[in-house]
């Protein structure tokens, strides 16, 4: 009886006895790499996206959190976020909302900061192009055009003619606006939006702003403007919505 009380010891002896104990684990070091286009191109008024990518060189990133701003930006220029702090998601983007920025190169600071590795400042580039003269391209005919005007809330339907002016990029005239005759003719600037100045036509004043897009189909290769004015004739003022289209 004796003998078989032993046994177990003994099995624990001859399983056990030969095992190392556990390694430590070793603290590696928290390195990693950020890959971006440090060169962006873009025009005034128009929106810009930086893409990041972060390449875990040694470490973990989960508890070694990264933090990115842009700072230095030029007047009329914002960026959204400002900062941001990036862990497991390896990556993030940038928003740059350019205003009225004349043409040229604009350089602003990157940053990107650890506690592991400090904080590192680059350059980028923001290249910013004049943009397209697009006057020429919305030059033409527009037969199914309507003004929608308040307080009366009345719709006006008119064939509208556009004329680019040779010689005077971004410069476009706007005849018939509102069904006003062929001598209503409005002077518009084409930007990456349309713009109509302060002017006066006749016993009128107008001015406005809005957009231009490809038209609905089937003209869909053709070009569409919507522009919000304000026209003023006397002691009367309407605001319209201007819809040139084919």
């Amino acid at each position: 009886m004796k003998s078989r009380y032993l046994v177990w010891p003994l099995l624990l002896l001859i399983c056990c006895c030969n095992k190392n104990p556990p390694s430590p684990v070793p603290n590696v070091p928290f390195t990693f790499t950020t890959s971006y286009d440090s060169i962006l191109s873009c025009t005034p008024n128009s929106t810009k996206i930086l893409y990041f990518n972060i390449t875990v060189l040694s470490g973990v990133i989960d508890t070694n959190p990264i933090t990115y701003s842009i700072t230095n930006t030029p007047a009329n220029m914002t960026v959204i976020p400002a900062k941001q702090t990036v862990t497991l998601l390896q990556g993030g983007i940038f928003t740059f909302q350019i205003g009225d920025v004349p043409p040229g190169n604009d350089t602003v600071s990157f940053n990107i900061s650890s506690s592991a590795n400090g904080t590192e400042n680059h350059k980028l580039i923001l290249k910013i192009n004049a943009p397209g003269d697009f006057a020429t391209k919305l030059a033409g005919t527009y037969p199914a055009s309507y003004d929608y005007c308040t307080p009366a809330d009345s719709i006006y339907n008119y064939t509208a003619v556009t004329n680019a002016v040779a010689g005077t990029p971004y410069e476009l005239k706007i005849q018939n606006i509102k069904n006003l005759g062929p001598g209503f003719i409005a002077t518009a600037w084409i930007s990456t939006i349309v713009t109509i100045p302060f002017q006066h036509i006749g016993s009128y004043q107008i001015w406005g702003s809005g957009t231009y897009t490809h038209d609905n189909p089937p003209h869909d290769t053709l070009y569409q403007m919507v522009i919000y004015d304000t026209l003023v004739s006397g002691m009367d003022t309407e605001r319209c919505i201007i819809h040139l289209q084919h």
